[in-house]
């Protein structure tokens, strides 16, 4: 199974309050924190480095501060040790930061602040090809879809690990009843439909999409938002 975690952004200076905030970085994430223009991409940098840790930490049982990263060559964090096949991701958008945790299965999440505005929407629409414009402009609410399309891509390619350098065209996305999804990807015909996305609204101002490698289940999810305590570790669970 897979855990999603969500943290409000304005929870974040409570579960750095609990967890040491930036003396938990390493000295690496400490510097490219200070290098983050304003206080808002640093609040929500922050976040995700605590967030990650907690979710990891729950997962395992292991001390918050064991936690190391590394950066793939698409800037995405990895760990920099294997610890049994473990796997996160990580997202963060204006007001909410996710965290999806998997066990020897690639995945992905992405979240976004919705509805998109106009100025958004138009770039955003003009990166699918023209089967996936056509679907958006037939849709009953062609902003929802659009951002319904967006999250789910942006999961299903950070899943994949290459993020947008694998272009979001060629990808289909079929709903198969209570927010699930499957994906059709020409380009990995054989590869794609093992991959299982949920969508979710965690908020009324916010969609989120998860995706995994073979995932079989719904995420389940911790919200931080609900409960800003960290947290214990619950009973180990076998590996996926």
């Amino acid at each position: 199974m897979a855990d999603l975690w969500t943290l409000p952004e304005e929870h974040v200076p409570e579960l750095a309050r609990q967890l040491g905030g930036l003396e938990l970085l390493s000295v690496p994430e400490r510097a490219r924190h200070d290098r983050l223009r304003t206080p808002g991409a640093r609040l929500r940098f922050l976040g995700g480095r605590l967030l990650c840790r907690t979710a990891l930490t729950v997962r395992t049982g292991l001390p918050v501060d064991t936690w190391r990263f590394v950066r793939t060559r698409h800037g995405r964090p990895e760990l920099a040790e294997d610890h049994g096949g473990l796997r996160f991701n990580l997202s963060h958008t204006d007001g909410l930061i996710a965290c999806v945790v998997t066990r020897g299965r690639a995945c992905g999440v992405d979240v976004e602040r919705t509805p998109f505005d106009r100025a958004t929407a138009g770039p955003l629409r003009g990166r699918f090809d023209d089967v996936q414009r056509a679907a958006l402009d037939s849709a009953p609410d062609p902003l929802l879809a659009l951002g319904e399309l967006w999250v789910l891509t942006e999961a299903y390619l950070k899943g994949l690990g290459t993020g947008l350098a694998h272009g979001v065209r060629e990808t289909r996305f079929e709903p198969c009843g209570s927010g699930r999804f499957t994906v059709t990807d020409t380009r990995r015909p054989d590869s794609g439909r093992r991959w299982r996305l949920d969508l979710l609204r965690p908020g009324p101002g916010h969609l989120l999409a998860v995706a995994v490698d073979g995932g079989t289940a719904p995420p389940y999810h911790h919200d931080l938002g609900a409960d800003p305590a960290p947290p214990r570790p619950p009973t180990p669970r076998p590996p996926l």
